[in-house]
């Protein structure tokens, strides 16, 4: 055997040890026994035991929790609901909601697909698997998503989420977090542009926000409510100090990382 035919046979192997793991991948996915699902380099594969809150614990947010989980009891009853996008400062809860609606409504048939940033191009690949299984719902979610100004991908995600000619299959829908309200920066520069209208900018930019029906702030945290989810961690872990001292502890640790929300809440417990 030569050099050229020693070459090919090494190709041919990987190549079919490749084609061999994209088959067990598939065959691996069971939307009857899991619920969630991480899609990541053009596989979906499920997530085991997925940590998912309980959303009873999400203190300060009462009025995105009620509207959130009034989305998502209509899209899981096959009502018309809409695309979430939840923004806002960090560690106020974002992320852990949209975990917990999981949580709530998986037994009637939801199932959730975390996709990276960097997948979020390929996702058409996943439009006909969930057409395919159309008696269960699908959230696809992506987590802490936004753009820099040079990076106009975002204009490529706004047809992602139309689904092109093809549309969107009607059992899927996108819940986003961010820590920006229109997920691309919109800058008192964009005004000064040799565009014929200045407006057609900054309508461009915030285009890609327009596609969520339900847009949900989340904001910074009064010292009450902070204190309030250090009590609820206290007693979850079973912290045994005075809660004048436990909160003069608490409002030092905030102070010292320079925010007050439910996860530095969390860490300050841990710290303990």
């Amino acid at each position: 055997m030569n050099i050229a035919e020693d070459l090919l046979t090494s190709v041919l192997l990987k190549l079919d040890k490749f084609l061999d793991e994209k088959i067990e991948r598939k065959d691996k996915v069971d939307f009857e026994k899991d619920i969630a699902f991480l899609y990541e380099n053009s596989f979906l594969k499920p997530v085991k035991n997925p940590t998912l809150p309980d959303i009873d614990n999400l203190l300060g947010i009462e009025e995105q929790k009620k509207q959130v989980l009034y989305n998502t009891e209509k899209f899981v009853k096959r009502k018309p609901a809409n695309n979430v996008l939840l923004w806002g400062e960090r560690g106020t809860g974002k992320s852990s909601l949209v975990k917990g609606v999981l949580k709530i409504f998986a037994d009637e048939g939801l199932r959730m697909i975390l996709v990276p940033k960097k997948d979020i191009f390929s996702i058409w690949n996943l439009y006909d698997l969930v057409e395919e299984n159309p008696e269960y719902r699908f959230i696809i979610f992506i987590d802490d998503l936004s753009f820099e100004e040079n990076q106009p991908e975002y204009k490529e995600l706004k047809t992602v989420i139309d689904g092109g000619l093809k549309g969107v299959p009607e059992n899927l829908l996108f819940y986003v977090t961010s820590n920006r309200k229109n997920l691309v920066p919109v800058k008192f520069s964009d005004r000064d542009t040799d565009d014929t209208r200045v407006s057609d900018t900054i309508e461009e930019k915030l285009s890609l926000v327009d596609r969520f029906g339900l847009k949900l702030g989340f904001f910074h945290m009064s010292q009450k409510t902070y204190l309030d989810i250090v009590d609820m961690y206290a007693d979850m872990f079973n912290i045994k100090i005075e809660k004048e001292e436990i909160h003069r502890k608490a409002l030092q640790f905030s102070l010292n990382y320079g925010a007050r929300n439910g996860r530095v809440a969390l860490q300050f417990i841990k710290s303990l």
